[in-house]
């Protein structure tokens, strides 16, 4: 029962929050303008000072780890490589394929990543999902742009996409606040509270946001190609990379972490990408979706079945 009530307590109030955010959107609390300012001021503000916070915070010597950063890099560039092979054959339709194979690959870990792993494993956990969200971000965002103009027939533009990466508010605010805990800077206490306090708002509102971009009135006749996002990207890649790092031997706190980059559900800026370079935007959307509100139930299943073989 123990494992059960971790697992519980993991995942229901991520879950209370994403309902309570598509409530307020169901409700006209949160206009289509409201929902897309705030979108753009959690990624901008709240979650790159979570961020920063949660790496200030704790020891980067004691947890940082070369062979977490190598397998999290090799485990995205197979998982996009073996669906680039494999969904061809899935689905004939060159736009869908793109998005198809985003929609597997590409978690919702900066949403989900940090306050998940903080709510299961306190701050250790939530600082190694802070740490490989340099890993993690650019690799999404070049491997989107390469999969989506592939399979749209534009040429890909790196030069822009490194740019976006360099730009990016969530790797500023951790190599920042990498650069400080390893010179051991201690900020002022007054710093320090303002910086917990926004913390705390980036914990909680990325999460209603999530359930306030959730649209039922979109899902059409996708179901095959939605049921293979789905699985893909809540079963298959999850029971593939868990297994290999657990035998790897990762500590608890990184694999609470590495449950977050597997088990999320599919990023929401992935729809709006697909859109941009000519893919399949309704699919896309569809497959965010269906992922979000099933993975309510199978992070809950993957935290307790974990925690109850003793590995988290």
């Amino acid at each position: 029962m123990e494992s059960f009530y971790i697992a519980f307590n993991a995942v229901a109030p991520i879950s209370f929050l994403v309902i309570f955010g598509y409530y307020l959107k169901e409700k006209k609390y949160l206009a289509k303008e409201t929902i897309s300012n705030l979108n753009k001021l959690c990624f901008n503000i709240f979650l790159p000072v979570l961020t920063f916070s949660n790496i200030l915070h704790t020891n980067v010597r004691e947890i940082f780890d070369i062979k977490l950063f190598i397998y999290v890099f090799i485990s995205i560039i197979a998982m996009v490589v073996a669906l680039s092979m494999i969904v061809p054959f899935i689905e004939p339709d060159s736009k869908k394929q793109g998005a198809l194979i985003q929609g597997i690959y590409r978690s919702n870990f900066v949403i989900l990543g940090i306050p998940l792993t903080n709510h299961i494993a306190g701050n250790a956990g939530a600082f190694v999902a802070s740490i490989l969200i340099m890993v993690v971000i650019p690799m999404y965002n070049m491997l989107a742009v390469i999969v989506l103009a592939t399979h749209s027939g534009r040429n890909t533009d790196l030069k822009n996409v490194l740019k976006e990466i360099i730009r990016n508010p969530l790797i500023i605010a951790s190599i920042l606040a990498i650069i400080l805990s390893l010179l051991n800077v201690k900020v002022p206490q007054f710093v320090d509270k303002i910086i917990l306090d926004l913390a705390k708002i980036g914990s909680v509102l990325p999460m209603i946001m999530l359930g306030s971009m959730l649209d039922f009135k979109k899902i059409s006749s996708n179901i095959r190609n939605i049921f293979i996002g789905v699985f893909g990207r809540l079963i298959l890649m999850p029971l593939i990379f868990l297994t290999i790092a657990i035998a790897l031997g990762f500590s608890s706190e990184k694999i609470v972490a590495l449950i977050a980059m597997y088990c999320a559900p599919t990023a929401v800026s992935s729809a709006l990408m697909a859109e941009q370079m000519g893919c399949d935007y309704e699919l896309a959307a569809q497959i965010i979706i269906f992922t979000t509100i099933i993975s309510c139930f199978t992070i809950f299943l993957w935290v307790f079945t974990l925690d109850f073989l003793k590995f988290i």
